[in-house]
């Protein structure tokens, strides 16, 4: 048996990789804020990740993982979505410093 889980969903494996860009987008000014935190472990268990994906974000935000690369091309056909979500996360701490400000434009262009 290779694969002890089942297969995600799509609606959970775009939830996956929208949670792999956002912790990117958190790490973006080489912190992240509590509130930023507090997001993205909401987000994840909205969206039922496995037990597996919400440790892998947990040692993430930690410092103690290091960040999986999203699956962009995967992220394209839902182009508004991802955008509108990197935008909440980047003012979930009431401050968007000048790095994730330009992140934002570097995954609108990404993902065109």
């Amino acid at each position: 048996m290779s694969n002890a889980e089942p297969a995600q969903s799509a609606q959970g494996q775009f939830a996956f990789e929208l949670l792999k860009l956002l912790l990117q987008v958190a790490w973006a000014d080489d912190q992240v804020a509590a509130e930023e935190a507090g997001a993205l472990l909401a987000f994840g268990q909205k969206n039922q990740l496995t037990t597996e994906q919400l440790e892998l974000l947990a040692a993430c935000l930690a410092g103690q993982a290091p960040l999986p690369a999203p699956n962009l091309g995967f992220l394209k056909s839902r182009r508004l979505d991802v955008l509108r979500a990197v935008k909440e996360l980047l003012e979930s701490d009431l401050h968007v410093a000048d790095e994730e400000g330009a992140l934002l434009e570097q995954i609108s262009s990404l993902l065109r």
